[in-house]
């Protein structure tokens, strides 16, 4: 597709806020750093839908190491990374997220307007 005919279409409704700052609840130096997410409730569907969307996708879903707390200790699993661009502020760094619809998501949309203009009684 020419670069001019490229056209965004976000996932979201309104773009997650995040940042990162200095992690006040942490009392033992363990944890001095804290990532905060701010989403708005208006998009929490949204972005519930763009998930299930990367999870039904097989070539964004990688491998990857995380956490396993009730084994305390790291296991490989399969993973979808999420990736904002972000700047350095006074306080810590910030940024947005802001993902474009996945191809099903745009698929099921243009699908969704073509069985909505076929249900037109006139």
């Amino acid at each position: 597709m020419p670069r001019n005919e490229y056209q965004f279409q976000p996932a979201l409704p309104y773009p997650i806020k995040w940042s990162t700052g200095e992690n006040s609840y942490d009392e033992e130096g363990k944890f001095p750093q804290q990532l905060a997410l701010a989403i708005p409730v208006e998009s929490i569907p949204a972005f519930c839908d763009y998930l299930m969307s990367l999870g039904d996708t097989r070539d964004k879903i990688k491998t990857g190491k995380v956490w396993d707390f009730k084994n305390n200790e790291e296991v490989q699993v399969d993973v979808i990374w999420l990736n904002a661009k972000g700047k350095e502020g006074q306080y810590g760094s910030f940024g947005n997220i802001n993902p474009q619809k996945t191809e099903a998501q745009r698929e099921a949309l243009e699908n969704q307007k073509l069985s909505s203009s076929q249900e037109i009684p006139f």
